[in-house]
Protein backbone atom coordinates (compact mmCIF):
# COMPACT_ATOMS: atom_id res chain seq x y z
CA UNK A 1 0.00 0.00 0.00
CA UNK A 2 1.52 3.45 -0.70
CA UNK A 3 0.19 6.71 0.42
CA UNK A 4 0.48 9.89 1.06
CA UNK A 5 -0.66 13.04 3.18
CA UNK A 6 -0.19 16.73 2.59
CA UNK A 7 -2.49 19.81 3.51
CA UNK A 8 -4.83 20.76 6.57
CA UNK A 9 -8.26 21.20 6.76
CA UNK A 10 -11.89 20.80 7.93
CA UNK A 11 -12.87 19.58 4.55
CA UNK A 12 -10.50 16.61 4.30
CA UNK A 13 -10.46 14.74 1.49
CA UNK A 14 -9.49 10.67 1.00
CA UNK A 15 -8.64 9.56 -2.28
CA UNK A 16 -8.34 5.83 -3.00
CA UNK A 17 -7.18 4.26 -5.93
CA UNK A 18 -8.36 0.51 -6.29
CA UNK A 19 -6.42 -1.28 -9.09
CA UNK A 20 -7.96 -4.27 -11.06
CA UNK A 21 -6.72 -8.01 -12.53
CA UNK A 22 -3.29 -8.65 -11.84
CA UNK A 23 -2.08 -5.26 -11.85
CA UNK A 24 1.58 -4.31 -11.54
CA UNK A 25 2.33 -2.73 -7.60
CA UNK A 26 3.00 1.21 -9.32
CA UNK A 27 0.01 1.05 -12.05
CA UNK A 28 -2.23 3.58 -10.96
CA UNK A 29 0.96 5.85 -8.91
CA UNK A 30 0.79 8.31 -11.50
CA UNK A 31 -3.19 8.74 -11.29
CA UNK A 32 -2.71 9.17 -7.53
CA UNK A 33 -0.34 11.90 -7.33
CA UNK A 34 -2.38 13.71 -10.32
CA UNK A 35 -5.83 13.66 -8.42
CA UNK A 36 -3.97 15.03 -5.38
CA UNK A 37 -2.18 17.71 -6.84
CA UNK A 38 -5.33 18.44 -9.37
CA UNK A 39 -8.00 18.19 -7.04
CA UNK A 40 -5.77 20.50 -4.09
CA UNK A 41 -6.13 23.80 -6.60
CA UNK A 42 -9.83 23.64 -6.66
CA UNK A 43 -11.57 25.58 -4.82
CA UNK A 44 -13.73 23.01 -2.84
CA UNK A 45 -10.73 21.47 -1.60
CA UNK A 46 -7.75 24.56 -1.86
CA UNK A 47 -6.33 23.78 1.59
CA UNK A 48 -8.21 20.75 2.64
CA UNK A 49 -6.21 17.84 4.54
CA UNK A 50 -5.57 15.37 1.60
CA UNK A 51 -4.76 11.92 2.01
CA UNK A 52 -4.09 9.25 -0.67
CA UNK A 53 -3.76 5.45 -1.03
CA UNK A 54 -3.34 2.69 -3.35
CA UNK A 55 -5.36 -0.60 -2.48
CA UNK A 56 -5.31 -4.13 -4.19
CA UNK A 57 -9.33 -5.39 -3.82
CA UNK A 58 -8.25 -8.60 -5.58
CA UNK A 59 -4.38 -8.51 -4.79
CA UNK A 60 -1.55 -7.14 -7.52
CA UNK A 61 0.04 -9.45 -10.07
CA UNK A 62 2.10 -11.82 -7.68
CA UNK A 63 -1.19 -13.25 -7.27
CA UNK A 64 -2.98 -16.36 -9.36
CA UNK A 65 -5.13 -14.69 -12.15
CA UNK A 66 -7.20 -17.00 -12.42
CA UNK A 67 -8.36 -16.47 -9.00
CA UNK A 68 -8.71 -12.58 -8.90
CA UNK A 69 -11.04 -13.31 -11.80
CA UNK A 70 -13.64 -15.70 -9.81
CA UNK A 71 -13.85 -13.29 -7.18
CA UNK A 72 -14.18 -10.12 -9.56
CA UNK A 73 -16.91 -12.22 -12.02
CA UNK A 74 -18.56 -12.97 -8.81
CA UNK A 75 -18.60 -9.43 -7.40
CA UNK A 76 -20.15 -8.30 -11.05
CA UNK A 77 -22.69 -10.62 -10.71
CA UNK A 78 -23.77 -8.74 -6.96
CA UNK A 79 -26.82 -7.08 -6.55
CA UNK A 80 -27.93 -4.23 -4.10
CA UNK A 81 -28.67 -5.72 -0.55
CA UNK A 82 -25.21 -7.99 -0.99
CA UNK A 83 -22.59 -5.12 -1.68
CA UNK A 84 -21.53 -6.44 2.05
CA UNK A 85 -20.67 -9.75 0.61
CA UNK A 86 -18.61 -8.43 -1.97
CA UNK A 87 -14.71 -9.84 -1.90
CA UNK A 88 -13.34 -6.75 -3.50
CA UNK A 89 -15.32 -4.30 -1.38
CA UNK A 90 -14.73 -5.94 1.45
CA UNK A 91 -10.94 -6.20 1.64
CA UNK A 92 -10.97 -2.44 0.09
CA UNK A 93 -13.29 -1.12 3.02
CA UNK A 94 -10.73 -3.52 5.51
CA UNK A 95 -7.99 -1.18 4.03
CA UNK A 96 -9.69 2.05 4.42
CA UNK A 97 -10.34 1.28 8.06
CA UNK A 98 -6.90 0.63 8.57
CA UNK A 99 -5.47 3.84 6.31
CA UNK A 100 -8.44 5.53 8.93
CA UNK A 101 -7.15 3.87 11.87
CA UNK A 102 -3.36 4.30 11.06
CA UNK A 103 -3.89 8.22 10.26
CA UNK A 104 -5.17 9.00 13.70
CA UNK A 105 -8.88 9.74 12.04
CA UNK A 106 -12.03 9.64 14.19
CA UNK A 107 -15.73 9.37 13.28
CA UNK A 108 -16.65 9.77 9.96
CA UNK A 109 -14.78 11.27 7.11
CA UNK A 110 -15.07 14.34 5.13
CA UNK A 111 -15.47 13.16 1.75
CA UNK A 112 -13.93 10.32 0.17
CA UNK A 113 -13.58 9.44 -3.71
CA UNK A 114 -12.69 5.78 -4.84
CA UNK A 115 -11.21 5.28 -8.11
CA UNK A 116 -11.15 1.66 -9.56
CA UNK A 117 -9.49 0.66 -12.80
CA UNK A 118 -10.85 -2.83 -14.74
CA UNK A 119 -12.10 -4.95 -11.98
CA UNK A 120 -10.88 -2.55 -9.28
CA UNK A 121 -14.22 -0.03 -10.00
CA UNK A 122 -16.38 -2.68 -9.44
CA UNK A 123 -14.74 -2.95 -6.10
CA UNK A 124 -15.12 0.72 -5.40
CA UNK A 125 -18.79 1.00 -6.46
CA UNK A 126 -19.51 -1.55 -3.52
CA UNK A 127 -17.15 -0.67 -1.01
CA UNK A 128 -19.02 3.16 -1.93
CA UNK A 129 -22.12 1.76 -1.40
CA UNK A 130 -21.41 0.18 2.15
CA UNK A 131 -19.53 3.19 3.57
CA UNK A 132 -22.59 5.54 2.54
CA UNK A 133 -25.22 2.72 4.13
CA UNK A 134 -23.22 3.06 7.00
CA UNK A 135 -22.80 6.45 7.18
CA UNK A 136 -18.81 6.08 7.29
CA UNK A 137 -18.09 8.84 5.04
CA UNK A 138 -20.23 12.41 5.09
CA UNK A 139 -19.68 12.24 1.20
CA UNK A 140 -18.24 9.56 -0.56
CA UNK A 141 -18.08 9.14 -4.45
CA UNK A 142 -17.14 6.50 -7.21
CA UNK A 143 -15.51 6.54 -10.25
CA UNK A 144 -15.06 3.02 -12.83
CA UNK A 145 -12.34 3.60 -14.92
CA UNK A 146 -12.14 1.03 -17.75
CA UNK A 147 -14.16 -1.28 -15.28
CA UNK A 148 -16.65 -3.89 -16.31
CA UNK A 149 -20.33 -2.67 -16.15
CA UNK A 150 -22.28 -4.06 -13.02
CA UNK A 151 -25.31 -2.97 -11.09
CA UNK A 152 -25.33 0.61 -9.41
CA UNK A 153 -27.29 1.31 -6.18
CA UNK A 154 -30.19 3.19 -7.18
CA UNK A 155 -28.96 5.79 -4.07
CA UNK A 156 -25.68 6.02 -5.43
CA UNK A 157 -26.01 6.64 -9.17
CA UNK A 158 -25.85 10.18 -9.18
CA UNK A 159 -22.21 9.82 -7.13
CA UNK A 160 -20.77 7.12 -9.81
CA UNK A 161 -18.92 8.55 -12.75
CA UNK A 162 -17.77 6.12 -15.30
CA UNK A 163 -14.63 6.56 -18.02
CA UNK A 164 -14.42 4.48 -20.72
CA UNK A 165 -12.15 5.16 -23.94
CA UNK A 166 -13.47 7.11 -26.28
CA UNK A 167 -14.59 5.01 -30.09
CA UNK A 168 -13.46 6.80 -33.60
CA UNK A 169 -15.92 8.87 -34.61
CA UNK A 170 -18.02 7.96 -37.42
CA UNK A 171 -20.57 9.63 -39.79
CA UNK A 172 -23.22 8.18 -37.60
CA UNK A 173 -21.64 9.55 -34.22
CA UNK A 174 -19.36 7.47 -31.74
CA UNK A 175 -17.97 4.32 -32.86
CA UNK A 176 -17.22 1.38 -30.57
CA UNK A 177 -14.72 1.72 -27.25
CA UNK A 178 -11.37 0.38 -28.21
CA UNK A 179 -11.68 -1.13 -24.52
CA UNK A 180 -12.86 -4.20 -25.00
CA UNK A 181 -13.30 -4.63 -20.92
CA UNK A 182 -15.39 -1.43 -20.57
CA UNK A 183 -18.05 -3.57 -22.65
CA UNK A 184 -18.20 -6.13 -20.67
CA UNK A 185 -21.37 -7.15 -18.37
CA UNK A 186 -24.46 -5.44 -18.11
CA UNK A 187 -26.28 -2.25 -16.50
CA UNK A 188 -29.66 -3.76 -17.29
CA UNK A 189 -32.61 -4.99 -15.71
CA UNK A 190 -36.47 -5.49 -16.05
CA UNK A 191 -38.53 -2.14 -15.87
CA UNK A 192 -42.17 -1.76 -16.64
CA UNK A 193 -43.97 -0.08 -19.04
CA UNK A 194 -47.79 0.07 -18.23
CA UNK A 195 -48.37 -3.75 -17.52
CA UNK A 196 -45.78 -5.21 -19.22
CA UNK A 197 -41.81 -5.85 -18.14
CA UNK A 198 -39.47 -4.30 -20.46
CA UNK A 199 -36.29 -4.71 -20.82
CA UNK A 200 -34.25 -1.67 -19.87
CA UNK A 201 -30.64 -1.42 -21.05
CA UNK A 202 -29.24 1.58 -18.35
CA UNK A 203 -31.70 1.19 -15.80
CA UNK A 204 -28.69 0.25 -12.94
CA UNK A 205 -26.25 2.79 -14.89
CA UNK A 206 -24.02 5.25 -13.53
CA UNK A 207 -25.57 8.92 -13.18
CA UNK A 208 -22.80 9.91 -15.47
CA UNK A 209 -20.53 7.94 -18.35
CA UNK A 210 -18.21 9.81 -20.22
CA UNK A 211 -16.08 9.07 -22.97
CA UNK A 212 -12.58 10.05 -22.63
CA UNK A 213 -10.51 10.32 -26.15
CA UNK A 214 -7.53 8.65 -24.94
CA UNK A 215 -4.77 7.62 -27.52
CA UNK A 216 -4.81 3.43 -26.89
CA UNK A 217 -6.80 1.05 -25.04
CA UNK A 218 -7.62 -0.83 -21.18
CA UNK A 219 -3.77 -0.80 -20.37
CA UNK A 220 -3.18 3.01 -21.17
CA UNK A 221 -5.36 5.62 -19.15
CA UNK A 222 -3.03 6.81 -17.46
CA UNK A 223 -0.05 6.94 -19.59
CA UNK A 224 1.70 10.58 -19.28
CA UNK A 225 4.24 10.82 -21.95
CA UNK A 226 4.59 10.09 -25.35
CA UNK A 227 3.16 8.79 -27.83
CA UNK A 228 0.17 9.08 -25.40
CA UNK A 229 -0.78 12.28 -26.23
CA UNK A 230 -3.45 14.69 -28.11
CA UNK A 231 -2.93 16.74 -30.67
CA UNK A 232 -2.96 19.47 -27.54
CA UNK A 233 0.02 17.70 -26.29
CA UNK A 234 -2.83 16.68 -23.47
CA UNK A 235 -1.79 12.97 -21.80
CA UNK A 236 -4.39 10.20 -21.27
CA UNK A 237 -3.43 11.07 -17.58
CA UNK A 238 -4.65 14.28 -18.27
CA UNK A 239 -7.36 13.76 -19.86
CA UNK A 240 -9.03 11.65 -17.03
CA UNK A 241 -7.71 13.72 -14.10
CA UNK A 242 -9.42 16.33 -15.62
CA UNK A 243 -12.63 14.96 -16.47
CA UNK A 244 -12.71 13.24 -12.62
CA UNK A 245 -12.06 17.15 -11.58
CA UNK A 246 -14.64 18.51 -12.95
CA UNK A 247 -17.41 15.59 -12.60
CA UNK A 248 -16.33 15.95 -8.54
CA UNK A 249 -16.30 20.06 -8.31
CA UNK A 250 -19.18 20.31 -10.36
CA UNK A 251 -21.29 18.06 -7.75
CA UNK A 252 -19.90 19.43 -4.66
Amino acid sequence: MRKTTSGRGENNLEIYCLAGLATAPRFMENLRLALMERLGRTDVFEGAGIRSSLLYPYGDWSRNAIAQMREIRADMSRKDGGFEKSIGGGRALEAIGRERRESGDSGEAGTTLLVGHSGGGIAAVHAAAVLTAGGASASCFAVKIGSPRCRIPERLKSRVLSIHAEGRKRSGGEGRSPDFVSRIGSYGGWGRSRAWPVWRSALHAPGTRIAVPIVGKHADYFRDKAPYLNEDGKSNLELVVEAIAAWLTAWK
